[in-house]
């Protein structure tokens, strides 16, 4: 039997959460302590998509669409700590 990893989440050195969807190939980052936090959403020319709060305008977190496709090398990441590696620079 194959286990097959549609999404891996998890935190990094306690300040950023992160859920990447590995079956979209979608990441989604957050400041840990603005994750309950009303945003709204500012794409760059580049495709990614800066959330904002709506009380100030601070950017509190990103979602990168095509994250591997752009940004990874090799085989995608399939586990939490290859994902961590590659996402904390």
């Amino acid at each position: 039997m194959a286990i097959v990893t549609e999404t891996l989440e998890g935190n990094i050195n306690q300040s950023v959460w992160y859920h990447y969807d590995v079956a979209n190939d979608v990441l989604y980052l957050r400041l840990l302590s603005e994750r309950e936090t009303p945003t709204i959403a500012e794409e760059t020319e580049e495709g990614l998509l800066f959330l904002q709060r709506e009380a100030d305008g601070q950017v509190v977190g990103l979602t990168v669409v095509n994250w591997w496709k752009r940004f990874g090398h090799g085989r995608r990441a399939d586990s939490i700590g290859e994902l961590e590696r590659t996402i904390e620079p």
